[in-house]
C-alpha cells in the first residue's frame, strides 16, 4: 500500500530527529575527549594552566557553570609547578593517563 504524504513527512521528520541526536552525541563525545586532554595538559603545563584559568575567569558567566567548575579550577590554581628535573611524559603516557582518568570517572 502506498504511503500518504503525511506518512512520508512523518518518516522524514523521524529520520531527521535521529540524525540530529546522532550528531549531538558525536559532538558531545568530542567535547569530552578534548576537555579531558585540556585538563590533563593544564595539570602538566603551567602556561596552559594559566591560559585555562584566565579563559575560564572571563568566559564562564553562568553561576551554575561557575559552581560546577569551581572544584576543578581551585585544584588547578593549587597545582604546584612540575619539577624541571623530572622526565617529560611521552605522548603514549599522556594518552594512557587521560584515558585512565576518564575511565575512573565512569
Amino acid at each position: 500500500m502506498a504511503q500518504t504524504l503525511k506518512q512520508k513527512i512523518a518518516e522524514a521528520e523521524d529520520k531527521l530527529a535521529r540524525l540530529r541526536e546522532q550528531s549531538r552525541r558525536t559532538e558531545n563525545g568530542q567535547k569530552i575527549i578534548l576537555g579531558g586532554m585540556l585538563i590533563h595538559a593544564a595539570r602538566k603545563d603551567a602556561k596552559i594552566r594559566a591560559w585555562l584559568l584566565a579563559e575560564a575567569e572571563k568566559s564562564i558567566i553562568r553561576e551554575a557553570d561557575k559552581k560546577r567548575l569551581a572544584p576543578l579550577l581551585d585544584t588547578l590554581r593549587m597545582t604546584p609547578e612540575p619539577n624541571q628535573e623530572s622526565e617529560k611524559e611521552t605522548v603514549s603516557e599522556a594518552l594512557t593517563n587521560i584515558l585512565s582518568d576518564n575511565a575512573m570517572r565512569d
